[in-house]
């Protein structure tokens, strides 16, 4: 039985993917203007930074992407896991998609306004991407106080 064929479960796939993605592209960008500044953490980082110096503290431009990685991080399991039981309450597939499809996007967008230092809009797309993930858990205790 392949489940990708129900359009809640391919929106929360694809809305994972999208997430994943950008939690990638955020680390890989790290890496590139870390070596792009040339100043690492760990002495053994040197050796495939070329010419690159130790430093006590990161590079504020890393420093940037690591905050805005983190904050990725931060938003991203509680989707991957509100969203898996939020799925198991049989939601509506066009109110799931709405949902799963908001978050990825605005989690795009955050991620570029946090590396654009773009306010109030980074924020924005955090609230609303925090209302998702509230709104799949109300909808996930529902159905487990319902079910008891």
């Amino acid at each position: 039985m392949n489940v990708f064929h129900e359009p809640v479960i391919q929106a929360y796939a694809l809305s994972v993917c999208v997430v994943v993605l950008t939690l990638y592209f955020l680390g890989f960008e790290t890496a590139r203007v870390r070596a792009k500044r040339k100043i690492v953490l760990n002495q053994e980082d040197t050796l495939v930074t070329a010419g690159a110096s130790v430093g006590e503290v990161e590079h504020v431009d890393v420093q940037r992407l690591l905050r805005a990685h983190r904050n990725a991080l931060e938003n991203a399991v509680p989707f991957f896991v509100l969203g898996l039981l939020y799925l198991l309450t049989g939601p509506g597939a066009t109110f799931a998609r709405v949902l799963f499809g908001v978050f990825a996007v605005v989690r795009v967008l955050h991620a570029a306004f946090y590396l654009q230092a773009r306010q109030p809009y980074r924020t924005g797309m955090f609230a609303v991407g925090a209302l998702v993930n509230m709104i799949m858990l109300v909808q996930v205790l529902r159905a487990v106080f319902a079910a008891m």
